[in-house]
């Protein structure tokens, strides 16, 4: 079984290295400036397909500012006038219009639809990679379903949000200005009328929007909380069917989708009320402009059709007024969304990669531990003075009482965390002057609980080992002893999401053999074949110290170790101290 090489580094997509200064300053007015500072570099790369779009809705909406003033040509200088030439030449100016109207609203709404969709998979995915980045401690205090929320819900929010204000507002302020140049154009006294609706929303707005704020927040606290609650019930199934308290966790749940219930209902209520008060007064607004206009057509004042032209050009008032009221008032309701997902994009991660990462030697695995302390969030050490020297190729014992810290020493190794003192060297080199990326993959750690994912068995092989071929991992599986488990479709074989369809000691035997086709140096069990019986341990062990002797072994175990074969030395934890 050959060693494969992954060549797949840390994945840079969607680093932006120049950040516009205009758009940084409109972002820092409408997002926050903490946020603007996340926001921008995914936004940046879209700044010309977002021109192309805001130029199209502004035509759009020219184009949309004529057919109101054709029909009332229509209608005054060939229906009124009784001339046919001006009635058709008018009829078809109108159709030409509409059509080309109707095709830029179209090509605007299909370039919309595919530049958001793109933005939505880069805020997504950026996200992603912060969750990604963070340390297992982090993820620890952490809720899955919260998560998930903030991932689906807060950031399709935050996306629609961010192209709206930048797409829908210019066409809407274009049609607001037209319209108001076109009403004043045909009636300057009516078109005071009509002003005067834009100052009691704007009041109604600016008292509305705190309400409106908590209200999206109350909501989508209450769907982060029931999506935990589903999440941690459909994780734990099987230990709440052991325990017989299926009916418990299904009332928690109910509880958890009645306080949903409760803040949605509260939500719309609101959104209705806030809703209705404009209406209302549009619509008292268009009964006074009817009342006022019609008595001057009577009067002979007003034409029929500049009326008629009057109140198509109200609705280019009232319409991107409420529009842009409704995007101000919108950004109440995206800023719940963006201060909870703010809190995934803005974490910082426990660790971080050197400026200049130092090359790892080509054939290493020496480690060394000098004076070794750790302190999971600053408190007092789970162990101190933990020093060791490994040399390359020896087999190690780490043992310990429960919960002393052995895990969290072995996850150092790694660097998802930092010791609190001392200093840990692989081949001679701090840990913290190497990549990530090339020290998790010299260092393979195979925790006790390891993570099977859904897709077939090649795929779970692959994960660490990207280009290894068919042969190589059919004779993992051999090697570990799974080649009868998947004899049927072999490595196609489907597995279900955690891999609940295997016993435990086929996901542990499984895992060891997804990180065997790593190109690794260091080898890290931590309690991996726990659930394995002793005699496959046993021939397993000694597998592995014949194919891979060259290779630096730390294994943790509790109780009985002869299975695992003999060891060159044995590194006791114990509390706030170490011994050899």
């Amino acid at each position: 079984m050959k060693q494969a090489v992954s060549m797949h580094g840390t994945d840079q997509a969607g680093a932006v290295p120049s950040r516009p200064l205009m758009l940084r300053s409109l972002f820092n007015r409408i997002f926050g400036s903490r946020e603007a500072a996340w926001l921008v570099p995914l936004v940046a790369p879209y700044r010309w397909p977002l021109a192309m779009l805001f130029l199209l809705s502004l035509l759009a909406a020219g184009a949309a500012l004529v057919p109101p003033y054709l029909t009332k040509l229509v209608i005054d200088r060939g229906l009124m006038a009784g001339d046919k030439q001006a009635l058709v030449l008018f009829v078809a100016v109108l159709f030409c219009v509409g059509l080309a109207a109707l095709a830029l609203g179209a090509l605007n709404s299909l370039l919309h639809l595919r530049f958001s969709a793109r933005l939505l998979k880069d805020l997504r995915r950026s996200a992603v990679d912060r969750i990604l980045a963070q340390s297992p401690r982090w993820q620890a205090r952490q809720s899955i379903g919260e998560l998930m929320s903030r991932l689906d819900g807060d950031a399709g929010e935050v996306q629609q949000f961010t192209f709206a204000v930048l797409v829908n507002g210019g066409g809407s302020l274009l049609r607001l200005v037209g319209g108001l140049v076109m009403l004043f154009v045909l009636a300057p006294k009516l078109a005071l009328l009509a002003l005067a609706l834009a100052p009691v929303e704007l009041l109604f707005f600016a008292r509305a929007r705190p309400v409106t704020q908590a209200k999206a927040r109350d909501v989508r606290q209450a769907r982060g909380v029931l999506a935990s609650g589903l999440a941690e019930t459909i994780t734990g199934l099987s230990a709440l069917r052991a325990l017989n308290a299926t009916g418990a966790a299904a009332k928690r749940i109910e509880t958890r989708q009645q306080g949903l219930v409760a803040a949605l209902l509260s939500a719309q209520m609101w959104n209705e009320v806030t809703r209705a008060v404009p209406m209302v007064l549009t619509a008292i607004l268009r009964g006074a402009v009817f009342l006022v206009g019609g008595l001057a057509v009577i009067d002979g004042t007003m034409p029929l059709g500049s009326l008629i032209a009057f109140t198509a050009y109200l609705a280019f008032l009232i319409g991107p007024m409420q529009s842009l009221i409704s995007l101000w008032h919108g950004q109440a309701r995206m800023k719940a969304a963006l201060d909870r997902l703010d809190q995934i994009m803005s974490a910082v991660p426990d660790v971080q990669e050197p400026a200049s990462p130092v090359p790892l030697p080509a054939d290493g695995g020496e480690l060394v531990l000098a004076g070794v302390a750790y302190a999971p969030d600053g408190g007092t050490p789970l162990f101190e003075n933990v020093s060791l020297i490994v040399p390359k190729g020896e087999k190690v014992r780490l043992s310990g009482p429960s919960g002393i810290g052995k895990t969290s020493l072995l996850s150092l190794l790694q660097r998802h965390d930092d010791p609190k003192a001392g200093t840990i060297l692989l081949d001679g080199t701090d840990l913290r002057h190497l990549s990530l990326h090339d020290l998790r993959t010299v260092i393979a750690l195979v925790p006790q609980k390891g993570h099977v994912f859904s897709g077939t068995v090649a795929d779970n092989l692959r994960l660490g080992a990207t280009d290894v071929d068919e042969a190589d991992m059919r004779a993992v599986l051999q090697f570990v002893e799974l080649e009868d488990r998947f004899a049927g479709a072999g490595l196609e074989t489907i597995l279900g999401e955690g891999g609940l369809d295997l016993s435990g000691g086929e996901r542990q035997r499984l895992c060891l053999a997804r990180a065997l086709l790593q190109p690794f140096q260091v080898l890290i069990l931590d309690e991996s074949l726990s659930e394995v019986d002793a005699e496959r341990v046993s021939r397993i062990m000694a597998r592995i110290d014949s194919r891979f002797g060259d290779r630096t072994r730390l294994v943790v175990t509790h109780g009985d170790a002869e299975r695992y074969g003999a060891f060159e030395g044995e590194l006791v934890l114990k509390a706030r101290g170490a011994g050899s």
